[in-house]
């Protein structure tokens, strides 16, 4: 692949795929325009790819360009996670196009859950909030594709459900979702067979549904209409269509405009966020974010050291090496369950190290969103530090 050098390329150029393979980068030329715009005004602090990816995301998403300037940014690491993933667990219906793109897509969740506080960079850890997506995306395909309609109607949640309905243009779902409860209770899955499998109801289950939906509709405001056996068989088949089309998206072309080219030209008039002293504020912020990395890397170092030997090999394993799950329980002679609790558990001592840390010295409040995107910074430094290491290791070999 070719990589990209400059600041002004780094955000405002894309990647064109061709099937499964990197075809070049296409130039958004507004945003050239807007960043070289910023470039020249700046001076020589502001004037690296960190200063701008901090600066583009404390703009996020008031600024009307943001989250183009980060999208463009985060082409690599959005790539090279899916690669990854998609040659390690690919199939015939899951290509790295299709992948990158459902990625891609979920940027304004990342940069949502990114937290810069914690001394976290940007490019890393959308790498690992990408290979998540992915792989979340990739599991969810694979239980959809392989269940009869009825099995996966059984597997959904109450919250998929109503999501996959609204996504629909369902804004009523209230009727819908007791029209499951009441297929729930009454289609059983035989305990000796898979529910991936599940038949469909027979005409006396239709006929128990009915019955219970018809009871129990009552209870809803508006009241829904009474229905009848073949009523209520075509809206629970309509509920799985909506279900399916959710889960499994169809993907768009990468050759799409991702953005609106008509839209009147912000980025070229003199706004609020190029202030001089706005500028100020982001380099000092950057500044702040370099020392905290340097602080929590030292935190993690020592809690590394601080493992058990035992423990310090599976980090080794699975981070250096990147082995599976499996192939670790293989080569340690364990069982796979085992491999999953004792990472875990390591994690979570990391994780609080790492929290006590924010706690005492940042003055961070701790709560289940803070944690959780605390512990998604860990795991992106974890990768970084190990892959470091084999990097030095390899280099001092030859």
């Amino acid at each position: 692949m070719q990589l990209r050098t400059t600041v002004i390329d780094l955000f405002s150029t894309f990647m064109r795929l061709s099937g499964d393979r990197f075809e070049g980068w296409v130039r958004d030329r507004r945003l050239k325009k807007g960043m070289a715009d910023r470039l020249a005004r700046a001076d020589q602090a502001a004037q690296s790819e960190g200063f701008w990816a901090l600066y583009w995301h404390k703009c996020w998403p008031m600024h009307p360009q943001a989250e183009a300037h980060l999208q463009a940014y985060l082409q690599e690491p959005c790539y090279w996670a899916t690669q990854r993933i998609t040659q390690r667990f690919g199939s015939d219906q899951w290509t790295l196009a299709d992948g990158f793109q459902t990625a891609i897509a979920h940027t304004p969740n990342i940069l949502k859950r990114y937290r810069p506080d914690y001394g976290s960079d940007l490019k890393a850890y959308a790498q690992t909030a990408f290979g998540n997506v992915v792989r979340d995306q990739m599991r969810q395909q694979h239980d959809v594709n392989i269940c009869s309609d009825w099995g996966l109607l059984r597997r959904l949640s109450r919250v998929q459900i109503r999501r996959s309905l609204e996504a629909a243009g369902v804004t009523q779902t209230e009727a819908a979702i007791l029209l499951w409860q009441c297929f729930k209770a009454v289609c059983q899955p035989d305990p000796r067979r898979s529910v991936r499998a599940l038949p469909p109801p027979t005409a006396e289950q239709l006929a128990q549904m009915v019955a219970r939906y018809n009871r129990l509709r009552v209870q809803l405001s508006p009241i829904p209409l009474r229905l009848e056996g073949e009523e209520l068989g075509v809206k629970l088949q309509q509920i799985v269509e909506a279900a399916r089309a959710h889960l499994v998206p169809k993907v768009t072309s990468l050759n799409d405009l991702q953005f609106d080219q008509g839209a009147h030209e912000q980025i070229e008039n003199l706004s609020g966020d190029d202030l001089p002293m706005n500028r100020l504020l982001v380099e000092e912020a950057y500044t702040e974010q370099q020392r905290r990395v340097r602080q929590m890397e030292a935190v993690l170092k020592n809690a590394i050291a601080a493992l058990t030997p035992a423990d310090q090999t599976l980090l080794k394993l699975y981070y250096r090496d990147m082995l599976t799950q499996t192939a670790i329980a293989q080569r340690l002679d364990i069982q796979q369950y085992q491999v999953s609790r004792r990472l875990n558990r390591v994690r979570q001592q990391l994780l609080a190290e790492v929290a006590q840390w924010s706690r005492d010295s940042l003055h961070i409040a701790l709560d289940s969103a803070v944690l959780a995107s605390m512990s998604d910074a860990i795991h992106e430094w974890l990768q970084r530090h190990y892959q470091k290491t084999a990097s030095e290791r390899s280099r001092g070999l030859r």
